[in-house]
C-alpha cells in the first residue's frame, strides 16, 4: 500500500503565501501607482487560500487518515499546520476587514509562544535542519511584525519581509521531501 504525504500542499501554501508577503514587504512591485487597497484585497486571498485553507486542509488530513506516520508526529505536524492554517485565515480577515492592532498584537504574542512550543519539540525530535529553522524563523517575525504594524519602520518592515523570504527558502527541503524528492 502506498500512501500520500500530505505535508507538500501545506508547506506549498506556507512558501507561496511568505514569499509573496515577503516580496511586498521588500517593495518589489510596488511604486507610486500602486493601488493599496487591491494590494490588500489581494493579500487577504493569498494569505486565505494558500496559507489558511492549504494547511488546513494539511492538518485535517494528517489528523483523519493513516500517511504512514507514527500518530504522535502526525498529531504534532497536524497542529502545527493548523496553528499557521487558522493564523494566515485571521490575517486575511485582516486584509478584508481591519480591526484592532492592539488585539493583533495580541494575537501574534501568542502565535509567538506556540511556535516557541512547537520549536522546542522539532529540536528535542532532532529535526533542527529544516523544521526548527523555519519555525525559529517565524518566531522572529511574529515579534518583529506588530512592531511595523504600530509605528511604521521601513526597516523593521524590510526585515519581516527578509525573514518571510527565508522562511519560504527554507521550507523547501521540507516541500522535496514530502514530494519524494
Amino acid at each position: 500500500m502506498s500512501v500520500v504525504n500530505p505535508e507538500a500542499i501545506g508547506v506549498f501554501g506556507l512558501m507561496v503565501t511568505v514569499w509573496v508577503f515577503g516580496l511586498e514587504q521588500l517593495g518589489f512591485g510596488l511604486n507610486k501607482d500602486t493601488d493599496h487597497e487591491m494590494l490588500g484585497r489581494s493579500l487577504g486571498n493569498v494569505a486565505l487560500y494558500f496559507g489558511g485553507f492549504a494547511q488546513i486542509f494539511t492538518a485535517l488530513c494528517l489528523y483523519l487518515f493513516d500517511v504512514g506516520m507514527p500518530p504522535e508526529i502526525r498529531i504534532y505536524l497536524g497542529t502545527v499546520f493548523a496553528t499557521y492554517g487558522l493564523f494566515w485565515i485571521v490575517v486575511a480577515m485582516h486584509f478584508y476587514n481591519p480591526g484592532d492592532k492592539k488585539v493583533y498584537a495580541h494575537f501574534f504574542l501568542g502565535i509567538f509562544f506556540m511556535t516557541a512550543l512547537f520549536s522546542y519539540k522539532a529540536i528535542m525530535l532532532g529535526k533542527i535542519w529544516p523544521l526548527a529553522t523555519v519555525l525559529l524563523l517565524i518566531n522572529g517575525l511574529t515579534i518583529l511584525l506588530p512592531f511595523s504594524w504600530y509605528k511604521p519602520n521601513a526597516i523593521i518592515t524590510r526585515i519581516c519581509g527578509a525573514l518571510n523570504v527565508a522562511i519560504g527558502v527554507c521550507a523547501a527541503p521540507i516541500l522535496l521531501h514530502a514530494l519524494g524528492l
